[in-house]
């Protein structure tokens, strides 16, 4: 058997080759031991995701139609989200030790490949993956009982106004509406990226603009010296379209447009956006949102897709008749249903785009389930174990003309670390926006509702070759690494 342990982030990449009248193979990504693991099993019937827990095998996933080796596999670890391929077969799972019953995935992993009787691993790597998964406290916190951001603090939208940064954040106090209730928009301030500031009252809320929640999302200074905001009102549980407030001081008071809602989708559900000023020749403002759409194919399930606005004075918008541009990375792995444009950013002649891929699936209930709630993804609230997981994380795509896009290759690029139960971000992410200062990105999110702050040099943003890990498995040639029994 080779094992190999290994810390954080890894992509394994081996190739099992064999004649055995019944060829199979183990993977182990997840766990450091037999008292709790998480494997793929392969066989010529298929692969599958398999949970072990005390002893006891629960099936994740199961995906036919492998066929016999030779088998090329490909193991994406990112935080608690794998993605695998073997052949042309793919698949996903997150938190497969039972992050859906609290049990999370360990930073330290022990890699294991075995083969059975006559089959052979031709090669085996296993490389780090050290971009944005350091374990961090959040750079902004919840409030205190009773204070406007309880329950909620969720980067929106940042500016730079006379040398110090405004964040702009939704904030929810303690409520059922999707995890909180009467959202409104606060402001935090730093003069250096990092250490922020909460103001102790929201810039805009309920009193200023009727609606329970308000969700900022765009924020620009305009030609004229003002602060523009660009916001979502819901009057629970309909959506009331896209609305702009301005301020002469980044600190308000800000005046909601008289006019407002300045554009509204077709269809209620849109609510994530960047807004950017671009001074163009043909626009001034780009305005990239996530829409519903009901029939995006006959063979994709209705989703969230990207749609470009274009303004000269962020009251008359003009649509992109391509419109939706963006879409999902997959057909059906880690963010096949929906894709939320969140953070635009123009790097020499490419637009790099942050933005929310998300996926649904049931875990299968253990026979030792524990009795009671699990956590589940995107909503930081409980649910009932066996019932569908959201899982939204954070992915990354590049394109020249808001039009075609390359994604990161190795996505999701921005995942929940999934460690612990006193980790902040350690089950989802989500709302990201990225300042670039002094050559560094600056990508600020929401991990389970408190911001959250990962860096990286922009050099290596842009370089998708690799993330700058090592190879800490070299190729593995015969003899056998090790022999199970077959089909075990």
């Amino acid at each position: 058997m080779l094992t190999h342990h290994t810390t954080g982030n890894f992509e394994l990449d081996a190739t099992i080759s064999g004649r055995a009248t019944s060829p199979s193979a183990k993977i182990t990504f997840s766990g450091q031991g037999p008292a709790a693991q998480a494997y793929l099993t392969l066989d010529d019937a298929g692969f599958k995701v398999i949970q072990e827990i005390g002893g006891e095998r629960t099936i994740l996933r199961d995906h036919p139609g492998i066929g016999t080796p030779p088998w090329h596999i490909r193991v994406l670890k990112k935080g608690n989200f794998f993605r695998f391929w073997v052949n042309d077969t793919t698949g996903w799972v997150r938190g497969p030790l039972g992050e859906w019953e609290n049990i999370y995935e360990p930073w330290e992993t022990q890699i294991g490949v075995e083969v059975s009787e006559g089959c052979v691993v031709e090669s085996c790597t296993v490389t780090t993956l050290p971009w944005l998964q350091g374990i961090t406290e959040p750079v902004i916190c919840k409030g205190p009982a009773g204070s406007f951001y309880e329950e909620q603090i969720i980067p929106g939208a940042i500016v730079e106004f006379d040398g110090r940064y405004y964040m702009y954040c939704m904030a929810g106090m303690r409520g059922v509406q999707e995890a909180s209730s009467r959202r409104s928009i606060g402001v935090a301030v730093s003069d250096d990226l990092e250490l922020w500031e909460m103001q102790p009252k929201p810039v805009l809320s309920h009193i200023d603009f009727p609606g329970d929640n308000i969700y900022p999302n765009g924020a620009v200074v305009t030609p004229e010296g003002q602060v523009a905001i660009l916001f979502c009102a819901q009057q629970f549980p309909e959506w009331l379209g896209f609305m702009l407030a301005t301020s002469d001081d980044p600190l308000g008071p800000f005046t909601p447009y008289a006019g407002n809602p300045v554009y509204k989708h077709f269809t209620e559900f849109a609510h994530e956006f960047d807004l950017v000023r671009v001074d163009h020749p043909d626009t001034r403002y780009i305005f990239f949102y996530s829409g519903d759409t009901p029939w995006p194919a006959d063979d994709i399930p209705r989703g969230d897709r990207g749609y470009v606005l274009y303004s000269d004075d962020l009251i008359h918008w003009r649509e992109d008749e391509r419109s939706p541009v963006f879409g999902p990375q997959t057909t059906d792995n880690w963010d096949a249903i929906h894709v939320r444009p969140r953070s635009l950013n123009r790097i020499g002649e490419l637009w790099y785009l942050w933005y929310e891929g998300c996926n649904v699936w049931v875990p299968p209930v253990r026979t030792g389930s524990p009795v009671g709630p699990g956590l589940f993804a995107g909503a930081s609230s409980p649910g009932t174990p066996g019932s569908p997981v959201w899982c939204d994380t954070v992915g990354l795509a590049r394109s020249p003309d808001l039009q075609q896009w390359e994604y990161y290759p190795r996505n999701p690029a921005l995942p929940a670390l999934g460690i612990s139960a006193e980790q902040f971000d350690n089950t989802w992410t989500g709302w990201p926006r990225m300042v670039i200062k002094d050559g560094i990105g600056y990508v600020f999110y929401t991990g389970n509702a408190q911001v959250g702050l990962r860096k990286i040099r922009i050099d290596r943003l842009t370089d998708w070759e690799s993330e700058g890990g090592e190879i800490v498995v070299g190729a593995v040639r015969e003899p056998p690494l090790h022999t199970i029994r077959p089909n075990q």
